[in-house]
């Protein structure tokens, strides 16, 4: 299991330069050796059939784009309407992939999926399979299949640059008392030595 205590510096915010790292940590590095998107016709990249599927970008992710990406549609909201902690800028960016991006430029949050950072109380870090509602079944949770180590310690070596900012720690603080709270069951992922 990855497992560090992570800790912060009140008021830290990534910096443009944070975000240029993260998109390179985790380029090439994918759940799976082969595409797991024709596990499932590419579900999680699809605007579903209302057109309201997407992703949220983290506070400042947007200086990784132009706004003008014609496989992105944007949209702006506002933090607290979304239940988003205070301390989260205004606005928000939700994007909706038109199905086919550029993989080197994918979302973070689309880099780490189907995994999703819980913070213990006492500051450990787990990663764990996403326990958010879609409405559609990715095979990697639901299937149980086995992820690339390369993939997991990627991912977890991500999260240790993420939780740094302070507005990133609150929301996964927050969204790991609420599966304590709801007592929603974890899946911990473990990279094998």
């Amino acid at each position: 299991m990855f497992n560090a205590i992570i800790r912060n510096t009140p008021g830290t915010i990534l910096t443009p330069k944070d975000y240029q790292y993260l998109y390179y940590l985790t380029a090439e590095s994918t759940p799976l050796r082969e595409d797991c998107g024709a596990l499932c016709g590419r579900a999680c990249c699809q605007p579903g059939r209302d057109n309201d599927l997407g992703i949220y970008l983290f506070p400042g992710e947007e200086v990784m784009f132009n706004h003008r990406e014609s496989w992105l549609i944007w949209e702006a909201q506002d933090p607290i309407e979304q239940l988003f902690p205070a301390s989260w800028p205004t606005p928000v960016y939700f994007v909706r992939c038109t199905g086919s991006c550029p993989r080197k430029a994918r979302p973070l949050a689309c880099r780490f999926f189907p995994l999703t950072p819980h913070l213990q109380r006492d500051g450990n870090l787990w990663l764990i399979y996403e326990t958010l509602d879609t409405p559609y079944g990715c095979p990697l949770i639901t299937d149980n299949l086995p992820l690339q180590n390369t993939f997991i310690k990627t991912v977890a070596a991500a999260w240790q640059v993420m939780l740094q900012d302070t507005r990133i720690r609150d929301f996964v603080e927050e969204e790991s008392r609420y599966r304590e709270v709801q007592a929603i069951p974890l899946h911990i992922i473990e990279a094998s030595e």
